[in-house]
């Protein structure tokens, strides 16, 4: 499959070099404001020479306010979109974005990568015919510099509040966040998020205030506890370790998305609905 991407910062090196390595995609085209160093592959710094290219996919990984724009230059010549999240700014470009999709019959996944985390993928199978309590999740980080257009619940908290909803598959009955602002006052950086479901809970705690990096997520059954370690790929049930694949989870990413592009359809890829319950969760605090 011809797939181009737009945007070579982290998440767009990142996705460059698993897709390097994955024979079922040929790189067809780069394009980024900035000239790139990467001259294996064409590179173009404006979308119309982009498009031209005759790509069946696009990965756009540039700042989220450029989304909707790209998005929509997109719509007109390509069939399937990656979109990382945030999908967009705000709940109204979110809804303008599936809009346009839908009219221009274009298939659109949301970058929720840690979906194909090893310890994720063997969790969600553990958990298929069990009942979930609680949910607890931890996730913390030095401060990133790198990130200047969006605060921490942004960039991290809708992570983890994708993952809540893939484990229960429901809205939240109630919600509360709690947020602050302590290197940057215009910036979020430290967040606590409170989710009650019908019969479940769960807490969310994201931090650009730590000096150590963690990502853990615990989850009490009615017959288990699982602790899964997301940053080094581990996951135990009742103390012991379960076993688990070796694939990243953008190669896991990888191999739904081509299913999203052969047949238009992919349970596993986070979409655009996904997104926009998760922005108005954000939003409406």
């Amino acid at each position: 499959m011809n797939i181009g991407i737009i945007g070579l910062g982290k998440m767009g090196q990142n996705h460059l070099k698993e897709l390097s390595k994955n024979e079922n995609f040929k790189i067809k085209a780069l394009l980024d404001l900035k000239l790139n160093e990467n001259l294996a592959y064409p590179f173009f710094d404006n979308i119309d020479d982009f498009l031209s290219t005759d790509l069946d996919c696009v990965i756009i990984s540039s700042p989220t306010n450029t989304h909707l724009s790209l998005a929509k230059a997109c719509f007109k010549k390509v069939k399937t979109l990656l979109i990382e999240k945030p999908l967009a700014l705000n709940l109204k470009e979110m809804k303008e974005l599936k809009e346009e999709a839908l009219k221009n019959e274009v298939a659109v996944a949301v970058g929720f990568s840690e979906r194909f985390n090893p310890a994720i993928i063997a969790l969600k199978n553990e958990l298929r015919d069990e009942k979930i309590i609680s949910i607890n999740i931890r996730r913390f980080s030095p401060y990133p510099f790198r990130i200047t257009d969006v605060g921490i619940l942004r960039d991290l908290s809708v992570h983890d509040l994708d993952l809540v909803l893939y484990f229960l598959g429901k809205r939240p009955l109630k919600s509360e966040i709690f947020k602050l602002a302590v290197k940057d006052e215009k910036k979020d950086d430290e967040a606590i998020l409170s989710l009650a479901f019908d019969s479940s809970i769960a807490t969310l705690h994201q931090s650009w205030n730590s000096n150590l990096a963690l990502r853990q997520l615990d989850i009490i059954s009615e017959n288990a506890i699982y602790s899964a370690d997301l940053l080094n790929f581990s996951l135990k049930k009742n103390g012991s370790l379960i076993p688990l694949s070796k694939s990243t989870p953008l190669e896991g990413e990888h191999t739904h998305l081509l299913s999203l592009i052969k047949n238009k359809n992919s349970s596993y890829l986070a979409n655009i609905d996904n997104s926009i319950i998760i922005q108005e969760l954000l939003e409406k605090q």
